[in-house]
């Protein structure tokens, strides 16, 4: 052949398939906590004891702080004090009441006589539902001195030491809890993808998978799922802000 002559290409042959191609969408995300919440005290005092570890998982019903309840103890004792001394009451008065049925009856005394002691009666018996609401909101007073995780989560940093007093108006609380699982990533996806999202969000049988990667795009971190499209388009920058939702297992 003639020297700078074409060299003929290679070609192969296939056989034609109808067969569905997959779709990826890549786009940044914001990793976001699925629930933070402040513990803060329900009750002002002295905090006396600290029983977690910074940065290490708390489950929720773990108690995490003690707070003076020395106050608190005092006022459940005098109202359980109170509910005992009217609930004696009640009692005497419920047992005139039985004698002056029976007296009544005999008609040795006046049927007003009769009445005042039955009326006296409910009015004890209204005073001990008072005592007994005291004492229940005593107890729950009592309750309040032992802060607890309201969630399961990581724990922050201590934002107050013992000794310390503490309020329920306090803004920064005593710690933070931040759950880890099943958390969220939102991202923004280009516009022209909104219609195809809504149709296949509209179909309960279409998975749309959703996978997670290192900032490198290198390696894989987790497969999550579609969760929520925002209901409006930024504008400015012509995306929609679509919500996943991954369990995180490996933190």
């Amino acid at each position: 052949k003639k020297a700078g002559a074409a060299v003929p290409t290679v070609v192969g042959v296939a056989t034609v398939v109808q067969q569905d191609v997959d779709s990826s969408i890549q786009a940044l995300g914001t990793v976001t906590s699925s629930n933070t919440v402040v513990v803060h005290p329900l009750v002002s005092g002295v905090l006396m004891q600290v029983y977690f570890t910074e940065g290490r998982f708390v489950q929720k019903g773990q108690l995490l702080a003690q707070i003076d309840d020395r106050a608190p103890r005092a006022a459940l004792l005098q109202s359980e004090g109170q509910l005992l001394r009217d609930q004696a009451l009640l009692s005497n008065a419920k047992l005139d009441l039985q004698r002056y049925a029976q007296l009544w009856k005999q008609d040795s005394i006046a049927k007003q006589q009769y009445d005042t002691q039955a009326s006296l009666v409910q009015q004890y018996q209204g005073i001990v539902k008072t005592d007994q609401g005291a004492v229940d909101n005593a107890k729950l007073q009592l309750s309040y001195t032992r802060v607890t995780a309201p969630a399961d989560g990581r724990i922050g940093l201590r934002q107050v030491d013992p000794g310390n007093m503490v309020n329920t108006t306090d803004p920064n609380g005593i710690a933070n809890i931040t759950q880890l699982n099943n958390i969220s990533v939102v991202f923004a996806v280009p516009e022209q993808y909104l219609t195809q999202l809504i149709q296949l969000m509209d179909d309960p049988q279409k998975m749309i998978p959703i996978q997670a990667w290192d900032r490198q795009n290198t390696q894989k971190l987790a497969d999550g799922k579609l969760l929520a499209l925002d209901n409006q388009v930024n504008t400015s920058t012509g995306t929609i802000n679509i919500k996943a939702q991954f369990d995180n297992h490996n933190q």
